[in-house]
């Protein structure tokens, strides 16, 4: 249980450090598919379950190690879920550079081009945050995830 609390502690200081730096703004304007902000909040919700779930363990160590460990097999699940909607975002985010970029593009016209490159600076940002929150949140749950079945085999 302490070693789950100091890794909720640790996350609750970077996500405070990078609140602080803006991080959370810059997604907010960066990403028009939300999908980080969708990421970062099934993070959340999964450490809170398996901080449940370490207490509830602690209080059923009789039970076979066979079982405590199918208890976390949608943890493993929600992770993989984690890494696929990053790789939606992705896509969603290339969909939207390439999409809107090149309507009405007129290529002799330099202001019609820096148009065509900004739009697609949303899309290429939209796709590059989706795929690092996924990434982020997935390698989380999973070190939880991991950090738990090691403990379940020593008791």
């Amino acid at each position: 249980m302490l070693k789950w609390w100091l890794f909720v502690c640790s996350c609750g200081v970077a996500i405070s450090v990078v609140n602080y730096l803006g991080f959370f703004e810059i997604l907010l304007k960066k990403d028009p598919t939300r999908l980080s902000f969708l990421i970062l909040l099934i993070f959340l919700l999964t450490t809170v379950w398996i901080g449940q779930r370490i207490y509830n363990i602690i209080k059923e160590q009789n039970k076979p190690k066979k079982d405590l460990h199918q208890d976390f097999d949608i943890g493993w699940f929600i992770a993989e879920s984690c890494l696929v909607l990053g790789l939606i975002g992705t896509v969603a985010g290339f969909i939207i550079m390439l999409g809107t970029a090149f309507i009405n593009i007129d290529v002799t016209s330099i202001n019609s081009m820096q148009k065509a490159l900004s739009q697609m600076s949303i899309g290429m940002s939209a796709a590059l945050y989706t795929t690092l929150m996924g990434l982020l949140s997935s390698l989380g749950i999973k070190l939880q995830l991991v950090n738990i079945g090691r403990t379940i085999d020593k008791l």
